[in-house]
């Protein structure tokens, strides 16, 4: 069966995030449509292998069911022209998801109006530091252009992996691996994290100013407030 145009877009941003939920892809593939479209064209896609429908995430602070998550099939992993053999993932990655969380907010706040993405890319190295997603954004109000390394953060590496990564992108600061050098964001759940995280950036003896932690919640709020 051939796919069209949309379909393909489905399938080639399932396999940049690795795995969406249908929120995400509603979202960045179906901003202005009822859900209907969305679970049409995604139960299409499982029928004919492009993607593989996983499971659920698990639902949100209002309760219900949450959204199907997908990855590539078999057909979508050729299309895509992946190298190797196809290897589904079989549960969810729920770091894969936030990330995905991260994008869908930037790109919200793009139609919104205060922000523009200029680039984005996933797990582009920095030397040794690998940020989950790094973005040149355009501060509308500002008229300025800024650059962020982000980390998501769920709360489950201990302060010395913490301690680790900064160490990572400070190497790289001082060997001037990006010029202008972006600012490292790390993204958490709740305040008890980033006191936790902020700790770890407190005891710093170096390039501080280049680190910063916030809450997911928060973030749309906090790149219109970028520095």
């Amino acid at each position: 069966m051939e796919l069209s145009a949309r379909d393909m877009e489905v399938v080639r941003v399932v396999g940049r995030f690795y795995q969406l939920a249908a929120s995400h892809v509603a979202a960045l593939v179906f901003p202005d449509t009822s859900e209907t479209p969305v679970d049409r064209t995604l139960a299409r896609l499982v029928k004919n292998e492009a993607l593989n429908r996983i499971g659920r995430r698990a639902a949100g602070p209002q309760g219900g069911a949450g959204a199907y998550v997908y990855q590539l099939g078999p057909r979508g992993w050729w299309l895509l022209g992946r190298e190797g053999r196809y290897r589904p993932y079989r549960s969810i990655n729920h770091h894969a998801l936030r990330v995905a969380d991260v994008y869908v907010d930037l790109v919200t706040a793009e139609r919104q109006g205060g922000i523009k993405i200029l680039h984005a890319e996933l797990e582009q190295p920095i030397g040794n530091a690998r940020p989950d997603l790094t973005v040149e954004l355009g501060l509308v109000q500002k008229r300025q252009k800024t650059s962020y390394a982000i980390e998501v953060d769920l709360g489950s590496e201990k302060p010395r992996i913490i301690a680790a990564k900064c160490a990572a992108y400070l190497e790289a600061f001082r060997r001037g691996l990006r010029d202008p050098f972006p600012y490292v964001l790390f993204l958490v759940p709740d305040e008890w994290r980033k006191s936790e995280v902020s700790r770890v950036l407190g005891r710093l003896t170096d390039g501080r100013d280049v680190f910063s932690v916030g809450l997911f919640d928060e973030l749309a709020a906090g790149f219109s407030a970028a520095p």
